[in-house]
């Protein structure tokens, strides 16, 4: 392996950390939250073929972009969250249609299910397995080619003693949203996720970052970047929905139309009593002018005040779009608990973590373009700081 020299790391300058709204000050615990699912599916548009034709793009742009943060702060732990194989099943148990425009078969993954209908599932799930094997070379799909990145990726970030946190049946910003509400007291946390619903667990400790816009989103400049306060991110989408995830709000009510009806979502914190309160008068007041000053009541306000809805909730819409969309108390196993209660600060052990691993690991899956030691040293720089200060612990044992 060629020598591979590293850039030095220093402090981060004051005029970079105004620019990027990021905490400047010394003292405390500085840690980035990385939303792993959400920044490789942004990195998938980078496509990069090896002589056997697989596709390693998304590898390279991903640990770029997640260096390029990383040069942002002195961050002491980089911790990337992904989601589990049969992550959503717990929401999905809430609500049937959940995620169902992604093809997902959460059926295989319910875990109130009898051993017989497993066994049954399971032998089904072996016999598509098999046939995925038996397809042509060449022929690989989007998903097969996204989890042989993902799987490219998470045993590169080992090497680089970046922290990892996955359980079969929970998403990861159940597990982000975990760790937000586990942090230490003396812990500021960057989130990065280009996911709205993220946003939510922003306070004065925690801001998020969004890969797609390149910027930084906080509890200052949440309706300047997205148009809503970020405490009220979890009352718009119960009315509201989200399409990507199949959820159904009320009818005929999207985002502008509620926001145009409430503007309040932009200069204070509401909840759905201050929502149907304010419906009420609204349609009041329009009934109140005389001849042709008198208004017909709005349906988009009667469709909120009766929680009208196409989807499947009924008329418990907004009972089941909290309990799936609000990240307050999130959607996790008694088994992920303990698993995260443990891990969580525990020193990582160091000492079979390699940057020669890295690089076997790049050179037996022909990434070749970044085998060059200039290339490979750039990309893996921003790292070095995480390494060290993981070494560090493990130094001490503490």
């Amino acid at each position: 392996m060629p020598k591979i020299e590293f850039m030095a790391i220093t402090p981060i300058k004051k005029h970079v950390a105004s620019a990027n709204q990021v905490e400047s000050k010394k003292g405390g615990i500085y840690s980035l939250v990385v939303d792993g699912n959400n920044l490789l599916k942004i990195a998938l548009v980078h496509k990069r073929e090896n002589r056997n034709g697989n596709d390693y793009g998304a590898v390279i742009m991903f640990l770029k972009m997640l260096g390029d943060i990383l040069k942002k702060k002195d961050f002491d732990y980089c911790i990337v969250c992904w989601d589990g194989e049969g992550s959503g099943v717990l929401r999905w148990k809430i609500y049937k249609d959940y995620k169902a425009n992604r093809d997902k078969h959460y059926e295989l993954y319910d875990p109130d299910m009898s051993d017989y209908d497993r066994k049954i599932l399971d032998y089904q799930r072996i016999v598509l397995e098999h046939a995925k094997e038996k397809r042509a070379k060449g022929s690989e799909t989007e998903d097969e080619c996204f989890e042989r990145q993902k799987r490219l990726i998470q045993a590169i970030l080992e090497e680089l003693c970046v922290r990892q946190y996955e359980h079969a049946l929970v998403e990861g910003d159940d597990l982000i949203s975990y760790y937000i509400h586990h942090r230490k007291e003396n812990e500021k946390v960057v989130i990065v996720s280009s996911d709205k619903d993220l946003t939510q667990l922003i306070n004065d400790n925690v801001i998020v970052y969004n890969p797609r816009i390149k910027d930084f989103i906080t509890s200052k400049n949440s309706v300047e970047k997205m148009g809503v306060r970020y405490d009220n991110v979890v009352i718009e989408k119960m009315i509201c929905g989200d399409d990507s995830d199949n959820i159904k709000g009320v009818k005929g009510v999207g985002e502008s139309t509620l926001r145009s009806l409430f503007p309040e979502l932009t200069e204070q914190k509401v909840d759905l009593g201050f929502i149907t309160s304010k419906a009420v008068f609204i349609q009041e007041e329009r009934q109140k002018g005389k001849g042709k000053n008198k208004k017909k009541p709005l349906q988009s306000l009667d469709n909120i005040l009766n929680a009208v809805t196409d989807g499947i909730q009924g008329s418990e819409l907004y009972s089941i779009n909290r309990k799936i969309i609000d990240l307050s108390e999130p959607m996790l196993t008694e088994e992920c608990k303990k698993y995260l209660d443990e891990v969580s600060y525990a020193v990582m052990d160091t000492s079979d973590r390699d940057m020669k691993n890295v690089y076997q690991i790049v050179k037996d899956n022909d990434m070749y373009d970044i085998i060059d030691e200039t290339k490979f040293g750039n990309l893996f720089a921003p790292y070095m700081r995480v390494i060290m200060q993981e070494r560090r612990r493990y130094g001490k044992g503490s």
